[in-house]
């Protein structure tokens, strides 16, 4: 580990000067918190990364290089006017312009049914990149009670169902929740995955979400959701322009009835 912590401009230069490939976003966000360049990394890091990177080529730093969606690398010096700059092609946008241009602003997969306190309207999630979480769920984890998307609902074998919310106060967990209430609903789906459009902001809030998108972003929110859908054999990818993937964090309310069960278990009678 360094001995002065570096901040996140200088650790993302390191590691991609460190790296012999281009390296997704998400791979220098996880090389960076294992390598113990940022001993602290937030609720956010890979969206922190991302809108780093994004802001250093808009402020027209030449070094690096976007390989192609979501991959980077440094240039050497000697090459830097030899290779020539990349055109994006008229129907694309850059993911990196955070966050205006990501369809899905966050997403979960395959979230379980019974990880949620139904009576608790919260829905705990956390960077997928950030990998060793650690302290209280304040400290890392983000309510998506509130997010506004599509979700899908899943029983073992397929997607049994696609809703959308966008209701900005009453929105992602009203609409499971109503679901999961429902005696016509109640045995038929286990696990759910949902797109947002509101992102997580550097506290851990959901911010308010787009007013207004182009074609481009909606097409692909579509792509994206489709794909998760309907699993294309030939579909190697999530889809374009997706944000932050986000692991589901059991409710703690849930987490300490388990630890009480499993403490009265241990203790003879």
């Amino acid at each position: 580990m360094p001995e002065q912590e570096m901040s996140w401009q200088d650790a993302i230069v390191k590691v991609l000067e460190d790296a012999d490939k281009p390296l997704h976003t998400d791979e220098i966000t996880a090389a960076i918190l294992s390598d113990g360049l940022k001993s602290t990394a937030g609720k956010t890091p890979s969206a922190t990364v991302a809108a780093m990177i994004s802001r250093l080529l808009r402020e027209g730093r030449q070094d690096i290089v976007r390989a192609q969606r979501g991959y980077y690398y440094m240039r050497a010096v000697a090459d830097m006017t030899t290779m020539p700059e990349q055109e994006e092609p008229d129907d694309e946008l850059d993911e990196t312009d955070v966050p205006d241009n990501l369809a899905v602003a966050a997403y979960g997969l395959h979230w379980e049914r019974d990880k949620v306190d139904w009576s608790a309207r919260r829905l705990y999630g956390w960077d997928s990149v950030n990998v060793n979480p650690v302290g209280n769920y304040d400290d890392f984890a983000v309510d998506f009670a509130n997010q506004q998307g599509v979700y899908l609902l899943h029983n073992w074998d397929a997607v049994v169902y696609v809703g959308r919310t966008t209701a900005k106060n009453n929105g992602l967990f009203q609409r499971l929740q109503a679901h999961h209430n429902s005696p016509a609903w109640a045995a038929k789906w286990e696990r759910f995955s949902w797109f947002g459009m509101r992102r997580v902001n550097d506290e851990g809030e959901l911010s308010d979400g787009p007013e207004n998108a182009p074609k481009q972003v909606v097409a692909a929110l579509m792509e994206a959701v489709l794909i998760e859908t309907l699993r294309p054999a030939f579909n190697n990818r999530k889809g374009d322009y997706m944000g932050t993937l986000y692991r589901q964090l059991v409710d703690p309310g849930i987490a300490e009835r388990e630890a009480l069960a499993m403490l009265q278990l241990a203790v003879p009678r």
